[in-house]
């Protein structure tokens, strides 16, 4: 399972909390760039998989999308700042169209410091993205609104109702639910990359086909002229030999 989404946006507190690492961090979270590699924890149930954020630079966006080619299921987190934006949007297409026929479900919207906005507002943006992901992407996966701090003072002040106000345990209830068989989705996934590669093959073959095609209209264009005067050279020795008699 992987976390995956923009810099910032809370990937690496959400994986601390759902491994229980509430007091020592398993993941290092910061205000700054601060996962520029994958990292993994294995419980009985998961491996857990922190990416680096999106769209920091080529090379960290490569690692992300690797972490995101080795997971079964894929936590995409954004943080409440408004709706996804555009390049969201896009990661996540490209995401959709791998998991093909299981996106859906193997793909989990997360919206994290959920704290930070009116629980209004909290809806507002989830009701949004969820539309996003319909009109722009043409699927609908699950969305769950969390708050890590509420979680994290809930747990250590031994307050209950911040717990459930967190809504993490929603989550990872959903988590444990989830009736995923991780070879299938490994299969489909694979399937799906074997697709987009004989496409990508067959794209490129048309387009040498294509400067073949070209090359070749303007060898006999350059040759036009040269053909010309052969066949004028032809017609004149013709011409010429047809004056004398034969011998």
């Amino acid at each position: 399972m992987a976390a995956w989404g923009l810099m910032n946006a809370g990937k690496s507190y959400l994986l601390n909390m759902l491994t229980n690492h509430i007091q020592t961090e398993c993941f290092c979270t910061n205000d700054i760039r601060e996962t520029a590699e994958l990292k993994e924890f294995e419980t009985d149930d998961f491996i857990f998989l922190d990416t680096p954020g999106l769209d920091a630079n080529n090379a960290d966006d490569l690692i992300a999308l690797q972490g995101a080619a080795k997971a079964d299921i894929v936590l995409f987190v954004h943080q409440p700042q408004g709706e996804l934006e555009k390049i969201e949007v896009d990661f996540l297409g490209k995401l959709k169209d791998s998991f093909g026929q299981f996106a859906e479900q193997n793909i989990i919207l997360v919206l994290s410091k959920s704290d930070v906005e009116s629980d209004t507002g909290i809806a507002a943006i989830e009701k949004r993205m969820l539309e996003q992901c319909r009109d722009d992407l043409g699927f609908t996966p699950r969305c769950y609104a969390l708050s890590g701090s509420r979680f994290h003072a809930g747990v250590m002040q031994k307050k209950d109702g911040l717990v459930r106000a967190s809504h993490l345990y929603d989550l990872a209830q959903h988590l444990d639910a989830l009736n995923t068989d991780a070879s299938a989705v490994k299969r489909e996934r694979q399937r799906v990359a074997i697709d987009e590669i004989i496409a990508e093959l067959t794209q490129a073959e048309h387009a040498i086909q294509q400067k073949y095609a070209h090359a070749e209209r303007q060898i006999q264009q350059g040759f036009q002229p040269f053909d010309k005067a052969m066949n004028d050279f032809r017609a004149w020795m013709t011409q010429t030999l047809n004056k004398f008699p034969a011998v």
